[in-house]
């Protein structure tokens, strides 16, 4: 056989490979969208089916005894679920208790040796979605798994559950974790609000001196939460902490927060030699809203980081009667000042503003001293 002969026999088998694969995928496709069209038929069915069931429980509920096998039914379970409260979703639980959905997801998710992960995360996820109280020590047992989206959903189902004892193993867990799942198990936390208050300040207490990511992640959630019983002791902590990243997080916490009562730690931590502080406690004092912060925030124009300077030309234009402080700036001699005055005015629309008031015939000395120092910048640069 030629050369050319094989190599002609050589590229017709590729091509009938590719023609194969490219078929078996088409397929593939096909049976693939029928499953998803079926299961979406069998969910509308079960939907109507539980609704009917929960506006009259002494109706029978036609369903097969494997009826907990079908992802649909699940589907169905979670839709309703979300749905509802009450003694309607006393009557749901009584649907799962009855067909044993919860049984099945929790001997599949403890199946480690011999289950699929896929298989295991989609049991999580039922748990954390279905389950009721009863549950929760199941999950609890999961907030260790090797798997870290199965730590995840069982701390998500305990969230749901607004189960408390598991405040505290979720909390010890936060120095173990990656950033992704310490962040999820943080947002778990903020289901279960002013409850889990104490517990994460316990953590911060005991634990700040001796790690830096687990506190805080702590100290971040804290403030998400919005719990004022927690700025006492933040202020207590931004005082004696020395690792920086604990104390940035807790001038982020305290400025969120806003409480007025933080004024005076966050002035001290503004003059502190670390710039990032300085930024951070601008920020923070601008949060406040308090006109007693205006003189430490025009101090902030002239500090020798930029970032300071931005910052604190920022929260001065939050602050009432802040924004004069910024104007009187454009007018100083300090071109580092005038450039974060002049940033933080255009922010918050006072060139805009100045311009339409000129235009307008009633500027008044502000909006020609911004719009001359505005025009001036523009010609150096051009």
């Amino acid at each position: 056989m030629s050369g050319t002969q094989l190599l002609t026999n050589a590229v017709l088998i590729v091509f009938a490979v590719d023609l194969v694969l490219l078929s078996s995928l088409i397929v593939g496709k096909g049976i693939h969208r029928r499953r998803q069209e079926g299961r979406e038929r069998r969910r509308v069915a079960y939907l109507e089916l539980l609704s009917r069931q929960l506006s009259d429980p002494d109706q029978p509920l036609n369903l097969g005894p494997h009826v907990a096998e079908d992802q649909a039914f699940l589907d169905a379970l979670i839709d309703v679920r979300n749905s509802v409260v009450g003694p309607e979703s006393d009557a749901l639980s009584q649907v799962v208790d009855r067909f044993g959905v919860m049984e099945r997801y929790a001997k599949r998710l403890g199946g480690r040796r011999w289950g699929l992960l896929t298989r295991r995360l989609h049991a999580a996820v039922a748990l954390a979605e279905v389950a009721d109280s009863s549950w929760a020590p199941a999950l609890m047992s999961h907030l260790s798994d090797p798997e870290p989206e199965i730590r995840i959903q069982a701390a998500r189902g305990l969230g749901r559950m607004r189960w408390t004892p598991a405040i505290d193993a979720i909390v010890s867990r936060f120095a173990e974790e990656t950033p992704w799942v310490r962040a999820r198990f943080a947002d778990t936390l903020v289901n279960f609000g002013s409850k889990a208050t104490w517990p994460l300040l316990a953590y911060i207490k005991v634990n700040q001196r001796f790690e830096t990511s687990g506190p805080a992640a702590a100290i971040r959630t804290l403030a998400t939460i919005g719990d004022d019983q927690a700025v006492k002791s933040l202020i207590e902590l931004l005082d004696e902490a020395v690792d920086p990243e604990i104390q940035i997080a807790t001038i982020e916490a305290l400025g969120l927060l806003g409480n007025p009562v933080s004024i005076g730690s966050l002035k001290r931590a503004n003059s502190d030699p670390d710039w990032r502080l300085r930024a951070k406690s601008a920020t923070a004092l601008g949060a406040t809203a308090d006109p007693t912060v205006i003189p430490t925030l025009s101090s902030g124009l002239m500090d020798p980081n930029w970032w300071v300077r931005r910052n604190s030309a920022a929260a001065l234009a939050r602050v009432p009667r802040g924004i004069p402080e910024l104007y009187a700036a454009i007018r100083s001699t300090d071109p580092y000042a005038r450039d974060a005055a002049a940033e933080a005015l255009a922010d918050a629309g006072e060139i805009i503003a100045a311009r339409r008031r000129l235009e307008d015939g009633d500027a008044t000395s502000d909006d020609v001293s911004l719009v001359s120092f505005i025009e001036s910048e523009l010609a150096v640069s051009g």
